[in-house]
């Protein structure tokens, strides 16, 4: 327990020593912006149904800087108690094959990519020279963090969309988020001990090398900065469904990353193991969540009334209770199909018009408050004459073999 304190102690003088540092705070704001323009952009999209009524992007992304100086906090214990040196990980080259792999795809800057085609060049040319547990356990880590993330702030606001897949119209929401990340990370700097340095356990690091594990290495702890992303269109589950099981996916990814990399640190056996296993179980949990977007749609219209897709806080719908999958059957007696009825029944309804609302089985009726230039804050979900929508296909590496072997399956049969 000794040990274990001791490295708390001094992780918390490395980074309130980082946090306060001016460069450090110059660099972090302008993460921020950068985070804050994403989310701008991202607002930008849903802004033809949002018609400027929810400005959120400067407030989420300050709750998504906030957060990722937590989940700083954690990876940099996890990264501390595995023992993961970034002075044998080539990070240079890992940071220059994902950008050149963003150009590619832009999903494809992710760490598990570029680690994996690193680590596997290592082992069939011997470049770049780089410790390959060490390397995963760094990428395993940060996606440890990022699925706690995604479970904590997955669906804070999510942005109401109108998709078009398979030829139809649905709607759904666009979860996607960014954190940037400020870590401690170990890195080796002699094998000798100096004064006052703190001494390890036998069992630790948990990646050890092939050498000798008796002899004597010396790390320091060194400010590291990182940005995490999850981004998923979620349209056949509701946002905090699609958050839950993204979630618990890529926990599975990275915990099942991290055991390999400590086997693989041991074992020579598993490196081409871990290797391969951190593009592709990525791509497995890419492929998941397409999978459960093949399902049968939540938000498109009713067979009777009309389906709300998102409710908009502070305006006369939400105050009346109104939410998501909600569907108006009438309003003052009279049914409605069509969300332009709606409209045009609530403002010739006078102040309190009465709407009939069905939420699962459940029938009730509600007063809702309006003034003639205030709309009911309501996102229905597409008709078929909605114009703006976006296109989304399939894309992973197994949905491609997916369809690759049912046109050689088909080729045969009909051969």
């Amino acid at each position: 327990m000794g040990f274990f304190w001791s490295i708390l102690g001094e992780l918390g003088r490395v980074l309130v020593s980082t946090l306060t540092s001016p460069s450090f705070i110059f660099i972090y704001l302008l993460l921020f912006g950068l985070v804050t323009l994403q989310y701008r952009r991202l607002q930008t999209m849903s802004e033809p149904l949002l018609q400027g009524r929810k400005n959120i992007y400067g407030r989420s992304a300050l709750v998504s800087t906030l957060l990722g100086l937590i989940g700083g906090i954690l990876g940099s214990i996890l990264l501390v108690f595995l023992g993961v040196d970034i002075s044998g990980i080539a990070i240079g080259h890992l940071w220059l094959l994902a950008i050149l792999l963003m150009l590619i795809k832009p999903r494809f800057i992710c760490f598990a990519y570029a680690a994996g085609l690193l680590s596997i060049s290592n082992l069939l040319f011997a470049y770049p020279s780089i410790n390959i547990p060490q390397l995963m356990g760094l990428v395993g880590v940060l996606h440890l963090v990022e699925s706690l993330l995604i479970l904590i702030n997955g669906s804070y606001s999510p942005l109401p969309v109108y998709i078009k897949k398979a030829g139809g119209l649905r709607g759904g929401f666009n979860l996607q988020l960014f954190w940037p990340i400020p870590l401690a990370a170990l890195i080796t700097v002699g094998m000798i001990e100096p004064p006052g340095a703190i001494v390890s356990p036998d069992w630790w690091p948990l990646l050890q090398g092939y050498t000798d594990t008796t002899v004597s290495h010396t790390y320091i702890l060194v400010p590291v900065l990182a940005m995490l992303g999850y981004g998923e269109i979620s349209t056949t589950q509701t946002p905090g469904q699609a958050v839950r099981k993204s979630a618990l996916h890529l926990l599975m990814f990275s915990v099942g990353l991290l055991v390999l990399s400590v086997l693989a640190s041991r074992y020579s056996l598993f490196l081409p193991l871990v290797a391969l296993f951190s593009p592709l179980g990525h791509e497995l949990v890419i492929w998941l969540g397409m999978r459960a977007e093949n399902r049968t749609p939540l938000y498109v219209p009713p067979g009777r009334g009309v389906m709300v897709l998102d409710v908009l806080p502070g305006t006369p719908a939400y105050r009346c209770g109104l939410r998501s999958q909600d569907i108006i059957l009438a309003v003052n007696g009279r049914e409605v199909d069509r969300y332009l009825a709606v409209q045009q029944l609530v403002k010739s309804g006078g102040q309190s018009p009465v709407l009939e609302i069905a939420r699962g089985t459940k029938l009730f009726t509600r007063p809702v408050s309006i003034k003639a230039q205030n709309d009911l804050g309501i996102i229905p979900v597409p008709d078929h004459d909605s114009v703006c929508y976006l296109c989304v296909s399939d894309d992973s590496v197994f949905t491609m073999a997916t369809r690759f072997w049912r046109r050689i399956r088909n080729r045969m049969f009909t051969s």
